[in-house]
């Protein structure tokens, strides 16, 4: 299994996440599967790199500053033969962890995802989350801060779309769900949920960007090629 963690500019949040995901590697190592923490230090201009080294990980370099860049560089260099991309603010666990092996041992699953709480922020624009969470278990979509899926299926899809710099892992999604169709396997939502930072929804919920929101439903996605519509994520 290899945990895939894009970062920029992470060196406030990397610690927990990392140490967070060693510890919920233990499920993996009880039940005598190897494992791997890997980070893509997209181009950071802090110590994002020298923090993650400092905590044993393996550590790759994504010059060009976008989060999907960033998610393929990590998904190419792990040797794992399942991914797990978890953001670089985002807490996993034990409970999650274990939860995900018993579906990659049934044979039949080629991903999925799972619910997303804020751990801080405006009590009423954290209640939007329950929105998406409903919404990605209807149609499949894994969110960005957790997504796990097989690592042939990610090869054969190449990765995720270097054209979109936001919602790339809906797109992402969205084919590997037409792939999951073709080969007869399944798309599953875990239960446990990933706790991820509330810097996310105080990012999101301004004027400017809920209405670049409205503009990519229309536009089909059309806006978020665009990375000056996209600077919030960045």
């Amino acid at each position: 299994i290899s945990i895939a963690i894009p970062a920029f500019n992470e060196a406030k949040y990397l610690p927990k996440t990392i140490s967070a995901a060693r510890c919920a590697s233990g499920v993996f190592d009880a039940a005598g599967w190897e494992s791997e923490i890997v980070v893509c230090d997209n181009n950071s201009t802090d110590d994002t790199a020298g923090v993650a080294k400092a905590a044993g990980v393996r550590v790759v370099f994504e010059p060009f500053n976008q989060i999907a860049a960033s998610r393929n560089a990590a998904g190419r260099a792990a040797k794992g033969e399942w991914l797990v991309f978890v953001d670089a603010d985002t807490r996993v666990s034990p409970e999650l962890f274990r939860e995900m092996m018993r579906d990659i041992v049934s044979g039949d699953c080629i991903g999925g995802g799972t619910p997303v709480k804020f751990d801080s922020g405006p009590w009423l624009a954290r209640q939007t989350v329950h929105g998406w969470n409903t919404l990605a278990k209807l149609m499949g979509w894994a969110a960005g801060s957790f997504l796990f899926c097989r690592a042939d299926a990610f090869r054969e899809l190449g990765g995720f779309d270097t054209e979109l710099f936001a919602a790339e892992e809906v797109e992402y999604c969205v084919r590997l769900n037409r792939l999951a169709k073709r080969l007869a396997k399944r798309m599953v939502m875990l239960r446990a949920p990933v706790i991820s930072s509330g810097r996310k929804v105080r990012a999101l919920f301004t004027a400017n960007n809920l209405m670049h929101g409205i503009e990519a439903i229309f536009t089909a996605g059309g806006a978020l090629k665009d990375r000056a519509n996209c600077e919030y994520w960045y």
